[in-house]
């Protein structure tokens, strides 16, 4: 995929790929759906009288093709990209490549974008920077995510601790450090890449962008939080006791609210 700037052209496919953090591609006139949060053909039917459409989260048309609704989702996408035009706008690099692939082979060899893996922080955190909780709560949703989308597990956060605490590190190092073989590593390394949690940086290997090592390497940001005052518990108001069980019903043991 090229590293330069989006253009959405009438009568063309793209496939844009964000990180977190990075603004939703604008496409001034163009019509949107979100394919994680309409139905199939709510989502398409947008397209409609509009110079072309951008479907946001489109990593879910690889979900809808399996379904009922979803059948000839590729050449119905394809025929749109030709008319009006049409974005795909996903954010994981394996569901990037996934939906050029079938596009692909439904005829539509489609224009493609992606943001550049340049370590840059992402604007998002610069916009944060005076709130440490929050930007703390966007790093762990980052974070969570992209280990959603990724295999590996807990080999791959052995790996990024390693890359927090000690900077970037090539595959041997890293595989030496963490009792790897080298192919092991390097598999993993890769499919932090797929899921937008690591970049290549020359012959190493380092985190998507620097804030991520905040996650290893503190344990909660900004000024600690102040405990509360020891003491005894406020006895409970009356509105908040428990009713008595109903004689209709025998206790289980455990009641729940």
């Amino acid at each position: 995929m090229s590293s330069e700037g989006p253009t959405p052209r009438s009568r063309h496919g793209l496939i844009v790929r964000l990180d977190y953090g990075y603004p939703a591609l604008d496409a001034p006139g163009w019509a949107e759906g979100d394919l994680s949060r309409q139905p199939l053909d709510e989502a398409l039917r947008a397209a409609r009288g509009a110079p072309g459409l951008v479907l946001r989260h489109a990593e879910w048309a690889l979900a809808w093709a399996g379904t009922r609704e979803g059948g000839s989702l590729w050449p119905r996408l394809a025929a749109l990209a030709r008319r009006p035009g049409l974005v795909l706008e996903c954010r994981f690099p394996r569901h990037a490549r996934d939906i050029d692939g079938l596009l692909r082979a439904a005829g539509l060899q489609a224009d493609t974008w992606e943001t550049p893996a340049s370590g840059a922080l992402p604007p998002l955190y610069g916009e944060l920077a005076a709130s440490p909780v929050l930007r703390r709560l966007h790093l762990d949703y980052e974070w969570a995510t992209g280990m959603g989308a990724a295999r590996g597990g807990a080999a791959l956060l052995r790996i990024a601790v390693l890359l927090a605490r000690e900077g970037p590190a090539a595959v041997p190092e890293l595989a030496a450090r963490l009792s790897l073989t080298a192919g092991a590593c390097r598999a993993y390394l890769t499919w932090m890449e797929d899921a937008a949690l690591a970049r290549r940086e020359g012959r190493a290997f380092a985190l998507r962008h620097p804030l991520l090592a905040e996650l290893f390497t503190q344990e909660r940001p900004g000024q600690p939080l102040t405990a509360p005052r020891a003491g005894r518990l406020p006895r409970r108001s009356a509105s908040l006791q428990r009713p008595s069980p109903s004689p209709s019903r025998q206790p289980t043991g455990m009641d729940w609210d």
